[in-house]
Order: C-alpha cells, then sequence, then structure tokens
C-alpha cells in the first residue's frame, strides 16, 4: 500500500483530514473567518475503544465542514482522551474501507500497525481504526456505513441553518 504519493491502497477512499484543537468552538471561528468553512452541528459522545490492546471509554466532540469531500474534521482536545494532547494528538488523513479489518490486516503488514480501534464486542463489523503513520500523522479508516450519517448530519446542519 502506497498512502504519501500515491493512491491509498485498493478499497481505501480519502473523505477526510483531520485537527486537533484546544478549544472546537474558536477553532471552527476561526477556519471560518479564514477559509469560509460552514460547519456541521458540533456532536459530544463517548465510545469504547481498544487502545494498545486495552478497552478504554473516550470522549469526544467532533464536528465536520459542510464542504467537501474531503472535509475538515476539527476534534475537541479531551484530556485524559484518545483525541487529546496527552492522548495521540491526532492529526489524521480519514479513508472510507469497506471492510476494515482487512485494510488493518494490510496495513500492519506494511509497517503501519493499528493503534486505536472501535471495540468490536458488539459483534459488528470493525467501524473504524487508527495506524500511527510517518511524520508524527496517523491514517484513519472508516467504515462506509457512517457515510449515510455524515451526509446526513450535514445535510440537518444546513437545513436547519447553521
Amino acid at each position: 500500500m502506497t498512502f504519501l504519493f500515491g493512491a491509498p491502497g485498493k478499497g481505501l477512499d480519502l473523505y477526510h483530514i483531520g485537527l486537533t484543537v484546544p478549544d472546537l468552538r474558536a477553532a471552527m471561528e476561526q477556519y471560518s473567518d479564514a477559509f469560509g468553512f460552514g460547519w456541521a452541528t458540533v456532536r459530544e459522545s463517548t465510545h469504547a475503544v481498544v487502545v494498545d490492546g486495552e478497552q478504554r471509554q473516550a470522549q469526544i466532540a467532533v464536528t465536520y465542514s459542510v464542504q467537501g469531500p474531503p472535509y475538515l474534521e476539527l476534534i475537541e482536545e479531551r484530556r485524559g482522551a484518545v483525541w487529546g494532547a496527552d492522548g495521540l494528538a491526532l492529526t489524521h488523513v480519514g479513508f472510507w474501507a469497506e471492510d476494515v479489518s482487512a485494510a488493518m490486516r494490510a496495513l500492519d503488514a506494511s509497517g503501519v500497525a493499528v493503534r486505536v480501534q472501535a471495540d468490536p464486542a458488539d459483534g459488528r463489523p470493525l467501524r473504524y481504526s487508527y495506524h500511527r503513520f510517518g511524520g508524527g500523522s496517523w491514517l484513519e479508516l472508516v467504515h462506509p456505513s457512517f457515510e449515510a450519517d455524515l451526509t446526513g448530519w450535514i445535510a440537518k446542519t444546513l437545513d436547519d441553518g447553521n
């Protein structure tokens, strides 16, 4: 698999670039003022994840630009959480992957091991994973089942006039 200057690999489609920021609403305003971005409604939630083999709960506050793809995703730092300065300090590129588990194995075989993944304990197909890549960046693999949710989230935001 080639990720830096070539195709991202069979079955992977770029859909977002993610930035972790200290203050989500301030970053939204800054990116709006500087680049004209509009934003989906902020979502806050807690996810069951596996970090380096250890099960945890991870809090997240997140939004996506309504312009895209590729979308700009902003994630607010949360102390002690996966998405934070003392966690992964995550800056990432997200790819749709029809079979996240198979894509994880392919990345692992190329030396890009999974560090964080959704907790697959509920028996559903793996929904997402994060892989540390060269230069301090991360790759995120996301199952396309999230695409309808993302599209609906952005459409609802636009319909609500936000």
